[in-house]
């Protein structure tokens, strides 16, 4: 490969960072955790019953054998289902009934994938994403002489997305695969999708990392969680890939597989922007946690 070519460039990363794991080899606490939240959006069918904004907090804990640093994969990851999981902001009041406080939400484990702790606005309305806010993510391991892991997020702005940007209309693609354009007010797509990302890198620098997400709602029941079909970052070790390198993840376009759509009705396509943050010095170097703030649209498959 020539020595420029991004793919050489990742592997020289991640070997780099895996070896200084090895200084302390064999079994370490890993810790992988984002915070992400989509945006209220008008509803296709009921202009009076919007779907509202969702807030997800998730973090996978576990064990990583760093014994072999140039062997790192799922293989090597083992789940911990038995830590006591919070997280603690403080809230900024609108007035009135909402005031401002100090909040410590317990996290609950989940079962799906196994070590993962997760937190929804659905099932917790007083989890809230709050741009500039620092929010303090811990988990204690279990027994008396349990250990606690760390992470700190700071929610960022989203941007926009080209192709839904002030769009008031739906977007419709033909379902089974079909490359033919639909027109929107404001531009074409097709599936696969490609999304656009509004803002600009700064002068001399690089764009902000960011992903999209797609989940499939349901118009008559709006206040229903998405059901995730398209999430990049969905496993512990895709996030640990991430941590060594969001090189592909600072562009200007990004293109959704026609598998993110496998059948027809409505979907909600987020473009989250990831703003890095930080993880207690205990946890594996490759640890990560991550606060990405979205904007959105509806597209309908038909």
């Amino acid at each position: 490969m020539p020595p420029g070519d991004p793919t050489t460039m990742i592997r020289r990363i991640a070997l780099a960072v895996l070896a200084l794991s090895a200084l302390a080899c064999g079994k370490q606490t890993f810790l992988a955790a984002a915070f992400v939240q989509t945006p209220a959006l008008p509803n296709p069918i009921d202009a009076s019953n919007g779907i509202p904004q969702f807030q997800v907090l998730t973090a996978y804990f576990g064990t990583i054998d760093t014994t072999d640093p140039t062997k790192i994969d799922p293989s090597k990851m083992a789940p911990i289902t038995d830590a006591t999981a919070t997280v603690a902001w403080h809230h900024v009041g609108a007035g009135g009934s909402d005031v401002s406080e100090d909040r410590i939400l317990s996290v609950p484990v989940a079962t799906n994938p196994a070590g993962t702790y997760a937190l929804s606005s659905r099932d917790e309305p007083r989890l809230t994403f709050e741009v500039g806010q620092p929010y303090t993510l811990v988990l204690l391991t279990a027994g008396t002489d349990g250990e606690a892991f760390g992470a700190r997020f700071v929610p960022t702005q989203p941007t926009d997305i080209a192709e839904f940007k002030n769009s008031t209309c739906t977007i419709t693609l033909p379902f089974g695969g079909s490359t033919t354009a639909k027109r929107c007010k404001d531009g074409t797509v097709s599936q696969p999708l490609t999304i656009t990302r509004t803002d600009v890198a700064p002068a001399g620098g690089s764009l902000p990392p960011a992903f999209a997400l797609v989940g499939t709602i349901d118009p008559n029941n709006p206040t229903a969680a998405p059901k995730i079909t398209y999430n990049p970052l969905d496993s512990a070790d895709k996030l640990l890939k991430y941590v060594l390198s969001d090189i592909p993840y600072r562009t200007q376009t990004f293109l959704i597989p026609a598998t993110a759509f496998p059948q027809q009705g409505y979907y909600i396509v987020t473009l989250l922007i990831v703003k890095q943050g930080k993880v207690s010095s205990n946890a594996f170097i490759g640890s990560t946690a991550l606060a990405a703030s979205g904007a959105a649209g509806i597209l309908r498959v038909q």
